[in-house]
């Protein structure tokens, strides 16, 4: 059994999420409390009758006007009447349910998100996959070149996988996307890297994903693995665009590299404990990925996923030294892959999926002008087919965890979904979220 409690109001107690600021939870009982008199009985659930209880303050309403389910009076559709509520039911849109209180009933906006992709094209990405052969991944530290030529090279399933990622986020409304190679350069010694990236964020239209597809293609990997002083111009690169305002919205690093830094070992001190977390203060976030060859840098890649805020769990190691050391769990780990291209897919898409990107939604502004008061703001789903749906606020609940709700986030200025109700919606292209304003918020207390 959930709990759950309206913020300012009275404790309710459910088996299902049932609609109203002030009706009961069961359809043959209380509705609406307050101070005067006992109401009639009202009609019951199945037939919706028209006996409207007198529901001055004091007294309960049972039922009331429209019934508490199937009642089609003067309480609106399907749900309570005056002061009546059905169990599990959406709210009615008559004068009970959620829009009796509610001042504005808004859709839910998703935040614009920007996602540049970081991607290394070092010689060693020319090799094969080793997909478990540990020798033939030894042979392309030394040889970085394709062992079997009918096979594809590591960055031919980078490409392909990136292709197939860009395609998924294309369908979002709220994605842009921009891409970065490095290092700069054909030479085997390069560590060239720059701000700029190759293909500047932008609304992932057909023509940016055309643009993004065109630099991939044209790639031959060569050079050495410049990650810092990728990862650092990236920021500086992002920070700059924010600063402007060209940027709109959550902001992500999707660094994907095969190897360990081969540049400037003396930057990854200052790259953790300082780039990396200040990138954070400008809500810049950093995906990592590492593909097979970059056993050796695992310190290195959790690191950055842990002080970039997107580690696989609250809980993985990132305790390793940032240079030669295999210790850490905190990325997207290809190194033991036995299929690169079907984990890095799957890691591509668990990236394009993220509550961050597809469950995060804008706190609407107040119709009336003013703010919102945030102690009155509910959530409600209404499924391509099925009935609209409150959500509980499950404020103070680790969204890690697969709690199923909504919350928000850490500056109050975003909603996210959580847990099971981010997957419905995510696989509901027919789904509506709305945001309620007015009402007290439900909140779940577990």
């Amino acid at each position: 059994m959930r709990r759950r409690v309206l913020v300012g109001g009275a404790v309710l107690v459910a088996a299902s999420v049932a609609a109203g600021c002030s009706g009961g939870d069961d359809p043959a009982s209380t509705g609406g409390t307050g101070s005067g008199g006992t109401s009639a009985t009202g009609g019951s659930s199945a037939t919706g009758g028209s006996a409207a209880g007198s529901s001055a303050t004091g007294g309960t309403t049972t039922g009331g006007s429209g019934g508490a389910s199937a009642g089609s009076g003067t309480g609106g559709s399907t749900s309570g009447g005056t002061g009546g509520a059905n169990e599990g039911g959406e709210a009615g849109n008559g004068e009970g349910g959620m829009l009796a209180c509610a001042k504005d009933v808004q859709e839910a906006k998703l935040t614009p998100a920007n996602l540049l992709f970081v991607i290394d094209k070092s010689g060693s990405m020319e090799c094969n996959p080793p997909n478990g052969d540990e020798q033939l991944g030894a042979m392309c530290e030394n040889f970085p070149r394709k062992e079997d030529p009918d096979a594809d090279s590591k960055w031919e399933v980078t490409r392909d996988a990136l292709a197939m990622a860009l395609d998924t986020l294309a369908m979002q409304d709220n994605i842009s996307a921009g891409l970065s190679v490095f290092p700069k350069g054909t030479a085997s010694n390069s560590c060239s890297v720059e701000a700029a990236p190759d293909v500047p964020i932008g609304r992932l239209n057909a023509t940016q994903r055309a643009a993004i597809g065109d630099v991939l293609d044209a790639v031959n990997p060569a050079g050495l693995t410049p990650i810092a002083g990728a990862t650092i111009l990236s920021y500086s690169h992002l920070a700059a665009e924010l600063r402007a305002r060209e940027l709109v919205g959550n902001t992500f690093v999707v660094l994907l590299t095969d190897g360990a830094e081969t540049c400037r070992e003396e930057e990854l001190t200052n790259l953790v404990s300082e780039d990396v977390p200040n990138a954070r203060l400008f809500n810049i976030r950093t995906f990592v990925i590492g593909a097979p060859g970059s056993e050796q840098a695992r310190g290195l890649l959790s690191r950055i996923a842990y002080e970039g805020g997107t580690a696989t769990s609250p809980s993985c190691d990132h305790s390793g030294a940032l240079t030669d050391d295999d210790t850490g769990d905190c990325h997207f780990d290809m190194t033991t892959s036995m299929d690169f291209a079907a984990d890095l897919n799957d890691a591509l898409l668990a990236i394009s999926r993220t509550k961050t990107l597809s469950c995060t939604f804008d706190v609407p502004t107040n119709p009336s002008g003013g703010g919102v008061n945030l102690n009155e703001v509910n959530v409600e789903f209404q499924p391509g087919t099925g009935r609209v749906e409150d959500v509980l606020n499950v404020a103070g609940q680790d969204c890690a965890n697969n709690v199923d709700g909504w919350q928000y986030s850490a500056d109050r200025t975003k909603i996210i979904l959580c847990g099971d109700i981010c997957d419905r919606v995510q696989a509901d292209p027919e789904g509506q979220v709305s945001i309620v304003l007015g009402c007290p918020t439900v909140k779940d207390v577990t």
